[in-house]
């Protein structure tokens, strides 16, 4: 257990950087207080979010309160602390489990496989919990004064919230473990990682849709057993994340039931873990070895030789190193996959009569003075559904070391920048081009509208995609021990996030004052293009300009 102890230490001062920030403070003053602004000013940024988020909680708790079922919003809660836990942390998983640097190096100590594998778990199930604690504080605070509950209470809030993320970490660990065994046999272990991860994705949502969708056959019985009931409704939004009912329960029940729930928390929690312990003990190291197996490539290559624009060849390469590293293409893609899946949750649920009742209110919608605002949300919520792109906020730092090469090659700074926006820039609009036709599909909308939408979205994303490799410019994080941390532990990643949505809100405002102006659909489209095209020209002509500067000031 020292070991284990002693390497989980080690793991996390490499990841959080810890030893670094303790140097700083002693021999660097300016790079800490560099740092400490940075922190504060995400601080500011999430304040913002967190607000918009427990207002919408609030809202939910009140019209929850109505039907006499409060405890919904902690249902709420916990089914999205643990879906997306869930969901995005199979790609979490595989980047630092198999795909780190110091596999190799762990593989040498005498070190048991599972405590390896414990260590990094636990390193996971550390990045989680500001994520976990972020969606359950809000709903939590909110209940628990409006229902005016004791100290008693938020202490078992803060042990649940400590164990919710286990679970759906022990099922992508299991995923994770049984994929890469796979992936170790083939000769193509990238490709098979990044389409079997995706297809896990994938799987797990409509699995966990379809759950939540299937109807029992006496519909009119199941109705009014919701309504007779806070327990059914409660129980019926658990069956697509069983852990929250017993999370709801432990805090709104009395002392039995709420004893009992957190005992079916704790020993559903040990039993999966144990049992994905005892599986990686067997197959971790195998799998993460394979990893940093040599392949090789029979038969000549030919070398061929073409002109073609430089930015084009800025953008290839880019697109080719993300897609040939797994950490970088699996964190890069999810926005590809997510955004349309969240609107095709009724087809994975198998309930295509949604789908129905969407087109007719949509038409009702469309057959009334509603077409511009309908267009307009729909632009909005699209581009902050595939805003949300690391490929485009760490594309400096995603260099590391090698950040001379770009430093000496005979290509101007400015031509190197535009060809990585526009690397980048394709993976959000493709996201884009995807959602928005599912929409003109699933909704039945006029062709002209949709692709009124997607410009509108287009647009849009030049901008917040120039914010983010700007941040990323001005200060990249070139110290990193493995790829992981380039993209996933960078926080250039998050700011350029709450940046962008910072950005998308000023944009929506503009939009709404257009629309006190005029409710002609076609001029306020007119309007916003030219509005929008002023704005990303000035974004990437800035970005042009300080080009030169800030590849002088990189240091490698």
């Amino acid at each position: 257990m020292r070991k284990f102890f002693s390497l989980l230490k080690l793991q996390i001062n490499a990841q959080y950087g810890l030893s670094n920030a303790l140097y700083n403070l002693k021999y660097d003053k300016k790079s800490f207080a560099k740092g400490i602004g940075i922190a504060v000013s995400i601080l500011v940024a999430l304040v913002y979010v967190v607000g918009i988020y427990s207002f919408i909680m609030y809202q939910l708790y009140s019209g929850a309160s109505m039907i006499n079922a409060p405890q919904m919003i902690l249902t709420m809660a916990s089914i999205c602390s643990g879906l997306i836990v869930l969901i995005f942390g199979i790609f979490y998983i595989i980047s630092t489990l198999f795909l780190a640097k110091d596999t190799e190096y762990l593989a040498s100590l005498p070190i048991p496989q599972g405590s390896v594998f414990m260590t990094k778990f636990a390193l996971v199930l550390l990045g989680e919990y500001p994520f976990a604690f972020f969606l359950m504080l809000p709903p939590v605070i909110i209940y628990g004064v409006g229902t005016q509950k004791g100290i008693v209470y938020y202490i078992l809030a803060i042990f649940c919230t400590l164990l919710l993320p286990f679970l759906p970490l022990v099922v992508s660990s299991l995923l994770a473990l049984l994929l890469m065994n796979v992936v170790s046999r083939s000769k193509r272990r990238d490709l098979i990682t990044i389409i079997g991860s995706i297809i896990l994705m994938i799987l797990m949502v409509g699995g966990q849709n379809y759950l939540l969708s299937r109807m029992p056959e006496n519909r009119e019985d199941f109705v009014d057993a919701l309504l007779k009931s806070s327990d059914a409704i409660i129980e019926f939004m658990g069956r697509a994340f069983p852990p929250a009912v017993w999370v709801t329960k432990a805090l709104s029940s009395g002392w039995t039931e709420s004893a009992l729930n957190l005992l079916y928390l704790v020993a559903a929690t040990v039993v999966a873990f144990l049992v994905v312990y005892m599986l990686a003990s067997f197959i971790y190291q195998r799998g993460a070895t394979a990893q940093l197996e040599t392949r090789s490539v029979p038969g000549k290559t030919r070398l061929t030789y073409r002109r073609s624009s430089k930015v084009f060849t800025i953008f290839r390469n880019e697109i080719l190193i993300i897609l040939r590293t797994p950490v970088y293409a699996l964190n890069s893609l999810v926005a590809v996959f997510m955004a349309p899946m969240l609107l095709l949750i009724p087809v994975f649920g198998g309930n295509f009569s949604n789908t129905s009742d969407l087109q007719d209110l949509f038409q009702f919608l469309m057959n009334n003075d509603s077409q511009a605002a309908l267009m307009l949300v729909s632009a909005g919520f699209i581009t902050l559904l595939v805003m949300i792109n690391p490929a485009i906020s760490t594309t400096f730092s995603r260099e590391g070391k090698n950040i001379w090469i770009l430093k000496n090659i005979p290509v101007r700074p400015a031509v190197q920048i535009f060809g990585k926006l526009l690397a980048g820039y394709s993976i959000s609009f493709a996201a884009a081009l995807v959602t928005v036709v599912i929409i003109v599909v699933l909704l039945n909308m006029n062709i002209i509208h949709g692709l009124m939408i997607l410009i509108l979205c287009s647009l849009a994303l030049v901008p917040v995609s120039a914010i983010g490799l700007y941040i990323d410019l001005i200060r990249p994080k070139l110290q990193w021990n493995n790829p992981q941390e380039a993209i996933k532990q960078n926080m250039n990643a998050m700011l350029a996030m709450l940046v962008g949505f910072l950005a998308v809100s000023v944009l929506a405002i503009v939009a709404f004052l257009i629309t006190l102006l005029t409710s002609n659909i076609y001029a306020i489209f007119g309007i916003l293009v030219l509005i929008l095209s002023a704005v990303s020209y000035l974004c990437l002509l800035i970005l042009r300009e300080t080009a030169d500067k800030a590849y002088t000031k990189i240091e490698a």
